[in-house]
């Protein structure tokens, strides 16, 4: 059925206009036995109203079926770090907030890393060029799948805090060792 279910939906985006905007190689039909997960993938975050259009529609005529539509983000550049301060309450927090430009398609976005000072001085003590990490920890976030996905539109801010900073420190110094 996963083949059957890939063909009807395929069809319905390419009936849409939409297929040209689908990443077939991040696109993911799987068969769970009970039910079924499909992960739509599209390269153009300005289609995703469409794509989820379609997917609704497909999970409403087949209940066993669980859809995920989600763009493909790339990173478009790293801005310079600005101080971070607390959205509730305007006061300011110990950590700079750098802006990474996304595009999907003719979609852009703006997101915020928040790296906190202890952060800082984790990839200062290490000598790791602090822009560098936050380019290499938004693509890894953004190269997440399924339903463990980050979604910049919905959750336009991320942050790197003194223990994932050591973590980051460690794995880097892994890897350098090999």
């Amino acid at each position: 059925m996963t083949a059957d279910l890939q063909t009807q939906l395929e069809g319905r985006l390419a009936q849409a206009g939409l297929l040209p905007y689908l990443d077939k190689e991040e696109s993911r039909f799987v068969d769970l036995e009970e039910d079924y997960l499909v992960e739509l993938v599209a390269r153009d975050s300005t289609k995703l109203p469409e794509f989820s259009r379609i997917a609704e529609k497909v999970e409403s005529e087949n209940p066993r079926v669980k859809t995920l539509v989600r763009a493909h983000w790339e990173i478009d550049s790293v801005g310079q770090p600005l101080p971070a301060y607390n959205v509730q309450t305007g006061t300011p927090r110990t950590a700079a907030a750098y802006p990474v430009y996304l595009r999907s398609g003719q979609g852009r976005k703006e997101i915020w890393l928040e790296v906190s000072t202890l952060a800082s001085m984790v990839f200062k003590n290490h000598g790791i060029d602090v822009k560098d990490v936050v380019r290499e920890f938004v693509a890894e976030q953004l190269a997440k799948g399924g339903a463990s996905y980050w979604d910049p539109e919905r959750f336009p801010q991320l942050e790197i805090n003194a223990n994932m900073a050591e973590y980051i420190a460690s794995r880097k110094a892994g890897a350098k060792r090999q």
